[in-house]
């Protein structure tokens, strides 16, 4: 057996206690995530949406599919306005489960989805910002696919530059390189 001394013994004690303390907190830390994974709500912006997803529509749900089992509920809609992509005009869409803003749709409601393919149907996924608020995403879904403006500068007029001005810099060059080209030839190791 083995003896401590009350300095020693101590120390266990403080390190045990401290050892668990973590082990608390970070089983407390645990059961966080998995709660916050109850419901995740969109982190892409409306372009870096538009960017990532494969079709952006705006749709009229017809009717909720029956689902199969352990499969997620899916949507018969009609595709009403393709802002990207060229699905068919009528999909069968699937919400991604756990998304707080998209997480069930209603029969007759029309929605703005950036949308993703999966086998023969459309996933919604909810890192992109798919809602019914259909006025409020539709002027940033056509401002981030519109083309981007070009301006174009006054052109310059007035007489041309001079012959001096434009020559001076090539004449420098052809200076420079003769007179590297006799100081090569003057160099005492090209003779040996």
């Amino acid at each position: 057996m083995i003896w401590f001394d009350g300095g020693m013994r101590r120390l266990l004690t403080s390190l045990l206690v401290t050892l668990l303390s973590a082990l608390v907190l970070l089983g407390g830390g645990v059961t966080q995530p998995a709660a916050a994974a109850q419901c995740l709500s969109p982190t892409a912006t409306v372009p870096e949406a538009v960017g990532t997803a494969e079709a952006v529509v705006t749709v009229k749900i017809l009717k909720r599919l029956r689902p199969d089992a352990g499969s997620a509920a899916r949507y018969r809609a009609r595709v009403l306005t393709a802002f990207k992509g060229s699905p068919p005009s009528s999909i069968k869409v699937m919400p991604q489960p756990n998304s707080c803003h998209l997480s069930d749709f209603s029969v007759g409601t029309t929605y703005l989805l950036f949308l993703r393919s999966r086998a023969q149907d459309w996933l919604a996924p909810a890192a992109l910002p798919s809602s019914h608020n259909v006025a409020m995403l539709q002027p940033q879904v056509e401002a981030a696919l519109a083309p981007p403006t070009v301006t174009f500068g006054k052109p310059l007029t007035g007489s041309p530059a001079r012959l001096r001005r434009v020559a001076a810099p090539g004449v420098a060059l052809v200076i420079i390189g003769l007179l590297g080209l006799l100081f090569v030839r003057r160099s005492p190791r090209s003779h040996a």
